[in-house]
């Protein structure tokens, strides 16, 4: 292809071999005659353009939310003359640079090798790809270029940002979350002591009390707890009406960074997690642990997007049959748009599932957003219409949380710009 300088060189070199055809000025045919020549012979070293090979690389292919990827090139000139070269990678809409460029432009001698790098950051969770890469390649003089698109692209993932959580953070006749295992106190074969009972044929003797034998005249022995590690759900609310609010301070991108960091917490303490997430449809991670487990959980937060009108009833209904009974559910939900809710409640409750809510208030985010601010101008009474309107929004909500306080769930009431800290230490009956 012609670049604009030979475009301009040759249209200059045939208007002065014209002109001084017309003029008879042999100085405009000769200088024309020199220019279009020099033109010709370019065209010939053309063929020997540079050749470039670019191989990308990045330094990881999962980031969390604000974390930053490095992206490096190699280009090789592989042809028999040098040249300049113009590269570009295209990035997500939502990536931003932080050091270097996407953008360069260097020239390559013969069988040189130039690498270069830049870092990116992208603050929203999500599944991404870099590319394509559009080069184009010039000759020495800048008058002929080669353009083509590497479609190679390079996937990466940008998991939800995981906060530290301190050493408990939940309370209440249920087992709370330790930096340890979660376990499951049953009669059976421990070493915790639980009661007293009298001697049983079968009995093992080194069960037997002898000094509460003494003191009644009966044969009495130990009865002791066994210890199991819990099996404990993560529910995630990702229906349309949690994606209200601006891309990355919404209930659904808060749910979500809730969700990765008691997933973290929780494998890390040797128990078992599992996910689904509910919106249009249900996506399950079953219950697994260790960090391949910890990999999939992420996975599927990053995956979660705000659609959907699935109710929670029937979430609960699809997931008891498959639950151990006593397990602990964690729903992590803005608890909006849903009048299943009572009915979901009451058929876990009633089956002895211990329940926790982690609830960030979308109220809350729709004032910090001004979404109930009057503009500018507004009249007097749709001011007063404005304000009643927020305020009897949070009476039901906290008429909500009351509610389901009362019938013996643990709730958080989550304010927007606090850290999960401060909603879990809220957590209470």
């Amino acid at each position: 292809m012609w670049s604009r300088k030979a475009t301009a060189l040759a249209g200059c070199g045939g208007f002065l071999a014209l002109s001084g055809l017309v003029l008879l000025n042999y100085l405009f045919i000769s200088v024309g005659i020199v220019m279009l020549s020099f033109l010709f012979l370019a065209s010939f070293l053309n063929l020997w353009m540079p050749r470039v090979t670019v191989e990308r690389t990045a330094s990881s292919q999962n980031i969390f939310e604000d974390g930053e990827l490095e992206i490096s090139f190699r280009l090789r000139n592989h042809g028999l003359l040098g040249g300049f070269v113009e590269i570009y990678d295209e990035l997500p809409s939502q990536a931003r640079l932080v050091r270097g460029s996407n953008y360069t432009l260097l020239y390559l001698k013969r069988q040189q090798e130039v690498s270069f790098t830049y870092t990116v950051q992208v603050p929203l969770r999500g599944h991404y790809h870099l590319g394509p890469v559009r080069l184009r390649v010039k000759d020495a003089f800048d008058l002929f270029y080669s353009e083509r698109h590497e479609k190679a692209l390079e996937p990466f993932s940008v998991f939800p940002r995981i906060e530290p959580l301190d050493s408990e953070i939940l309370g209440g006749k249920n087992p709370k979350l330790y930096q340890g295992a979660m376990p499951i106190y049953s009669v059976g074969e421990g070493t915790q002591f639980y009661s007293l009972r009298e001697f049983l044929p079968g009995d093992s003797l080194r069960k037997v009390n002898w000094k509460a034998t003494a003191r009644t005249g009966e044969m009495m022995v130990n009865e002791t707890e066994h210890e199991d590690i819990l099996d404990i759900f993560l529910l995630l609310d990702a229906r349309g009406v949690s994606g209200l609010g601006s891309p990355t301070d919404n209930p659904l991108e808060m749910c979500c960074r809730a969700a990765a960091t008691f997933a973290d917490q929780l494998l890390r303490a040797r128990n078992n997690v599992g996910l689904t997430v509910y919106g249009s449809r249900t996506a399950t991670v079953h219950l697994g642990r260790g960090e391949t487990h910890l990999h999939r959980l992420l996975t599927a937060l990053a995956d979660a997007k705000a659609e959907g009108e699935l109710p929670l009833k029937l979430v609960i209904q699809d997931l008891l049959p498959y639950i151990p009974s006593g397990s602990p559910i964690i729903l992590f939900s803005a608890l909006d748009n849903d009048d299943t809710l009572p009915d979901a409640f009451t058929l876990a409750l009633t089956r002895g599932y211990a329940l926790t809510v982690v609830s960030p208030s979308s109220l809350e985010l729709e004032a910090r957003l001004g979404r109930f601010a009057p503009r500018p101008g507004t009249s007097p009474e749709v001011r007063t219409k404005l304000a009643l309107a927020q305020e009897t929004a949070r009476i039901e909500r906290d008429n909500t949380i009351s509610e389901l306080r009362s019938w013996g769930v643990h709730l958080g009431d989550w304010k927007p710009g606090d850290p999960v800290n401060l909603a879990l230490a809220g957590v209470q009956r």
